[in-house]
């Protein structure tokens, strides 16, 4: 410093300095002060909401959704837990390498995980993947990304993928139901929706945390028990695609409907909605409710039954077949495939006349026909509680014009689901009694308390006893005699009808598509079932007679030889021409079947099993005594000889029912090739596809 500046320095001016410099800090110590205040005390719930949105997180948590599940427990469709899979952009920091290891692993394509995340730069949430299985989300733990988030869910897993794929429906990927029991029961089955509260940690990963009191905890839904039988639905799936395979037609429809109760036993179609595969729109469409078509002659037991019930016609009575044509007066002609001259009412119904059924519904009017076509349920939705049902058309009787009503005799100008039209041969097997059809058992609490349960429901009378048993009678002749021999069983009495009705395109009925179908009932006296198989534009042949019948056939076959099945539903086979007293029985023939239900079999006959047999599958009834046919009293003692199935060296199944012979098949885990019927008259194992195949020679 030189001279001049100490001789000018002045101590005061360094004193106002100071002040001023002191001053300044006061000034902003007291604003900081301010805003601390305000921050602490004013601003306070402001921001601490701001720092929470940056490390919590509250996620919405849904309940483990209810299982469903067959009559007799078997699940079908339950949930397990999964996680998934969400990205925070805003601190990931090799969001590349998430949308490879995610194409790596097939689940989704890096392109466009890799676009979803560049779109989603101004938020700190992005979906990745949703309901991963635990093992396969462990991938992503090598990956050390801190904006990766996972989150524990629940995955709806279907159990037997296409198996009653389209009665119990699907779910979308938030668990919601979209179509079936998964959509009509939806409310039920997800259960409640809760909250919790997640804290990120330093890597970006949330953890759960501690509750602040607005959490709520997410409850499990309802369980639902169907009326479905898995082994049947089984038989009727599996007889289905094998049809729609041989024929060529397009899809195809089974149902198996219990006609004292309105139990939907088995509901199978084709194409079948896949699972795995999420198979589009079309096929989850459950066509037995939500389909219509013309039934063609299966329609002529309704006009059978309208004409019998006003005492227009007795089975005796003879009609003028007209030599198979009968032409109109506006130039048409109606036909039959066999050409009739004067026929009864039986003859007419046996070979399916047209022209006789159209003489018919000419002499009821239509009025009446309408009035018993309703009450049969033609036309009206059925209420069953499945989505997308159809009504059916039915016209009124003022809208028949010229012949409409002659066509009407034989099923045309008309259209029904295939529910309507099993609902209405389940009233002619219940003596006359329309019942209600439900598909849902009942409903199970999370806790297991039953909360709903079905009871059967009758809809109305639509005839009276003695009129359904003389239908059935007549329906019994279509198969002994007439165009249904195809669903003829050995042993047991088959009461249906066939139908052949050509399909409506582009304005005129087809010459090429057609929809062939069989309703039929079992046993014929006092049926317990009704089965109704419909083809729809098959190839290889048109007519219902030739490709329904023998599926109805196949799939009553492998019910009765199921012992179990069988048994449950009334299917067993009666000897004839054997007396026996109030006080005796049958002995049934167990031979080939395991211990256990050789056991329950004999009690259901009312008889005794002995013997010292071993109460195991794994033990196979090899003789008993008295043999089979035998008349003995109630309760009596069968003496029975079983050894374990590991030690047989032969079968024993030479003389046995088939059914028997394909129960032990099963028990040993061999496919089966099934010649004939009746009883085993040889056997022979050969190797198909590196697989053991038991070829049956029947009677």
């Amino acid at each position: 410093m030189s001279i001049e500046h100490l001789l000018s320095y002045r101590p005061q001016q360094l004193r106002w300095r100071r002040r001023l410099v002191v001053a300044a800090l006061a000034v902003g110590m007291l604003a900081i002060i301010v805003r601390l205040v305000m921050v602490h005390i004013f601003d306070r719930a402001e921001w601490l909401a701001r720092a929470e949105q940056q490390y919590r997180v509250r996620i919405r948590i849904s309940g483990q959704r209810g299982a469903i599940r067959d009559r007799n427990g078997v699940e079908l469709a339950t949930s397990i837990g999964a996680v998934s899979l969400a990205l925070d952009p805003k601190i990931a920091r090799a969001p590349e390498r998430v949308a490879a290891l995610l194409e790596q692993l097939g689940l989704a394509r890096a392109e466009e995980i890799r676009a979803r995340i560049a779109s989603a730069e101004d938020r700190n949430f992005v979906w990745l993947v949703r309901g991963l299985p635990l093992q396969i989300a462990a991938a992503f733990d090598t990956l050390g990304e801190p904006g990766l988030i996972r989150i524990r869910e629940h995955r709806r897993v279907f159990l037997h993928d296409w198996m009653a794929a389209t009665v119990v429906g699907t779910t979308d990927v938030d668990g919601c139901g979209i179509a079936g029991i998964e959509l009509a029961y939806d409310s039920l089955l997800q259960g409640s929706v809760g909250e919790r509260m997640m804290e990120r940690i330093g890597r970006g990963r949330l953890r759960p945390t501690l509750g602040d009191g607005r959490e709520r905890n997410a409850r499990p839904g309802y369980s639902i028990e169907l009326t479905l039988d898995w082994d049947v639905q089984q038989i009727a799936e599996t007889e289905l695609a094998r049809s729609i395979t041989a024929t060529g037609a397009a899809a195809g429809i089974v149902l198996v409907l219990r006609p004292q109760t309105g139990e939907i036993i088995a509901c199978a179609q084709q194409p079948a909605f896949v699972h795995s595969q999420r198979s589009s729109g079309d096929g989850i469409r459950l066509r037995a409710v939500s389909d219509m078509y013309e039934p063609g002659s299966t329609f002529k037991a309704i006009v059978a039954a309208a004409a019998l019930a006003e005492h227009r016609v007795s089975p005796n009575q003879l009609f003028d077949g007209r030599g198979g044509v009968f032409r109109l007066a506006d130039g048409r002609a109606i036909t039959d495939h066999t050409p009739l001259e004067m026929c009864s009412l039986a003859d007419a119904m046996a070979y399916s006349s047209n022209i006789v059924f159209a003489h018919l519904a000419e002499q009821l009017g239509a009025r009446t026909l309408y009035r018993y076509a309703r009450d049969f349920g033609i036309g009206i939705r059925t209420d069953v509680g499945l989505p997308g049902e159809a009504r059916g058309l039915l016209k009124v009787p003022r809208e028949l014009r010229g012949s409409d009503l002659l066509f009407l005799g034989f099923g045309y100008g008309l259209a029904c689901t295939p529910l309507q039209l099993a609902c209405a041969y389940g009233a002619i097997a219940n003596d006359g009694v329309l019942m209600q059809p439900f598909v849902v058992k009942r409903v199970v609490s999370p806790d297991g308390e039953e909360v709903f349960r079905a009871a059967p429901q009758r809809r109305r009378r639509v005839i009276s006893d003695s009129v359904a048993r003389v239908l059935r009678e007549l329906l019994a002749g279509v198969v002994e005699r007439g165009t249904g021999t195809n669903a003829r069983i050995e042993g047991i009495a088959v009461a249906g009808k066939t139908g052949t009705a050509q399909q409506w395109s582009d304005g005129s009925y087809s010459k090429r598509d057609y929809t062939a179908s069989f309703v039929g009932m079992v046993p014929a006296d006092s049926p317990s079932l009704v089965v109704l198989v419909m083809l729809d534009r098959p190839r290889t042949d048109i007519y219902g007679g030739s490709i329904a019948a023998p599926v109805f056939r196949r799939i009553v076959e492998a019910m009765m030889a199921q012992p179990s099945i069988a048994m449950e539903y009334k299917l067993a086979r009666p000897l004839n021409g054997v007396p026996v007293r109030s006080d005796s029985v049958i002995v049934p023939d167990v031979r080939g079947l395991s211990a256990l239900i050789a056991e329950k079999m004999l009690d259901v006959h009312q008889l005794r099993a002995h013997g010292g047999i071993a109460l195991s599958e794994r033990h196979v009834v090899v003789e008993q005594q008295p043999p089979p046919g035998a008349v003995v009293r109630r309760w009596s003692t069968i003496e029975l000889r079983a050894v374990s199935v590991d030690t047989l060296r032969r079968l024993p199944i030479v003389g046995v029912p088939a059914r028997n012979a394909l129960a032990l098949a099963h028990l040993l885990g061999a496919h089966v090739e099934l010649y004939g019927s009746d009883r085993v008259r040889s056997y022979q194992w050969r190797l198909q596809n590196g697989r053991r195949c038991l070829v049956l020679i029947c009677n």
